[in-house]
């Protein structure tokens, strides 16, 4: 196949780019009303946890200079799907600018005996300081004091609760400076997390806010 044939189009583009990192400004569609962002939204059989059906799709919006980045088989859930005891990375970007994103999958088990039903959402499943700290050390490869969390706020989006932080790290294997974005539904809690530099921070942060503002399963 030409190199221009996988690159167009969300979905086949999307597996094509983590191979050769390409500007998701080349393959994604434009976010309305957000210039220079470019939503992304995984195809039915992007990642292991999609094909097994074990989370919903999720979507979120990035600034175009972003580029995909593969993320270790290991750490994929491949190897456990449909049935993973751990967190597991469904999706990397970043831009040596800017920063990085990542999305984390939690199995609901870990936190909370029951299955979300309709309607349901992650204000049943712990509160703020309780999820921060179950998942935190999977966003940073550290415990999360206390201290380390300069704001935590609840939002209703779209029929589901979500819980906003941002964090100060600095021991944070990704980091000085996360932001994070965490909602619940059916089996799994699902988080995106914005990690970036002193420098990365001071200059764009304002485009990492949209990002984990942006996202929505």
């Amino acid at each position: 196949a030409s190199a221009a044939g996988p690159l167009l189009g969300a979905a086949g583009g999307a597996r094509a780019i983590a191979e050769k990192p390409v500007a998701v400004a080349n393959y994604l569609p434009p976010t309305p009303g957000l210039e220079g962002f470019f939503t992304f939204v995984p195809g039915d059989r992007e990642t292991p946890a999609l094909r097994a059906g074990t989370i919903s799709k999720y979507r979120f919006s990035l600034p175009g200079s972003w580029a995909r980045r593969t993320v270790a088989n290991i750490l994929s859930g491949n190897y456990c799907q449909p049935r993973c005891d751990e967190p597991w990375t469904e999706v990397l970007f970043a831009d040596p600018e800017q920063g990085s994103l990542q999305v984390l999958v939690s199995p609901l088990n870990k936190l909370r005996r029951a299955s979300l039903g309709p309607g349901e959402s992650l204000d049943l499943v712990g509160t703020p300081e309780g999820i921060i700290n179950a998942l935190g050390p999977n966003i940073t490869g550290n415990t999360i004091e206390e201290e380390e969390v300069s704001a935590a706020e609840v939002k209703k989006l779209d029929g589901g609760t979500y819980y906003w932080y941002t964090l100060d790290t600095p021991y944070a294997k990704t980091g000085q400076h996360q932001l994070a974005s965490v909602t619940a539904k059916e089996d799994a809690v699902l988080l995106l997390a914005v990690s970036a530099s002193d420098r990365q921070w001071a200059t764009h942060r304002e485009a990492l806010e949209e990002i984990a503002c942006s996202f929505r399963v």
